[in-house]
């Protein structure tokens, strides 16, 4: 199968002198010489490579994940193997396991440093029992009843912040506890607003 710009690719044969990993998932920018040479931009490292097109295969990213046996890192962007590099997340409504998105070198580094013995005990001696309101979206609740409420920490050092709300705590771990990216999201919000 020949291939044309758009494709999805993945880094089939270790190369030396680019930081890119083998199995790294990329898509096809420009091609030169009749498709000999192709510019390749990796989306994992954000960065364009041009390589000879030996060096990549093509890949359908739609038979990838779920019910299939390799998987894309949504960090990443390496295809590796479902089962075997990624966490069992959840059971799904027909009684499948499913795994996380990204892989389980990606959630080392997504999951920090864990919650200390010393800082988990010093917050569950502040556990809300009768009522409970979360101190970013001031959602007022029945703790684990009408809400379920979680230990907020650090991922970087690993003490202990406040009791959350597990909606506003998982908003917070998808935007990496990141200042800049929350920013980013409100100046995306104000730039939209009414």
């Amino acid at each position: 199968m020949g291939l044309n710009v758009g494709d999805f690719v993945v880094l089939s044969k270790n190369i030396t002198n680019v930081e890119v990993e083998l199995n790294s998932v990329g898509i096809i920018k420009e091609m030169k010489n009749e498709g000999a040479t192709i510019n390749v931009f990796f989306i994992g490292k954000r960065v364009e490579v041009i390589l000879s097109d030996d060096l990549v295969t093509f890949i359908d990213v739609t038979k990838t994940g779920k019910p299939y046996e390799y998987k894309i890192c949504n960090v990443c962007h390496v295809l590796k193997k479902d089962i075997e590099e990624f966490d069992i997340n959840q059971t799904d409504a027909k009684g499948r396991k499913t795994t996380r998105p990204s892989c389980k070198k990606c959630r080392q580094i997504i999951d920090g440093m864990p919650l200390s013995y010393s800082e988990k005990k010093r917050l569950d001696e502040q556990m809300p029992t009768h009522f409970f309101i979360c101190p970013i979206c001031n959602k007022g609740s029945i703790p684990n009843i009408t809400a379920n409420i979680v230990r907020d920490h650090d991922h970087l050092t690993g003490k202990a912040r406040e009791w959350l709300c597990d909606s506003c705590n998982t908003g917070l771990g998808r935007f990496n506890d990141d200042i800049d990216l929350l920013l980013s999201a409100i100046a995306y919000l104000k730039k939209h607003a009414n």
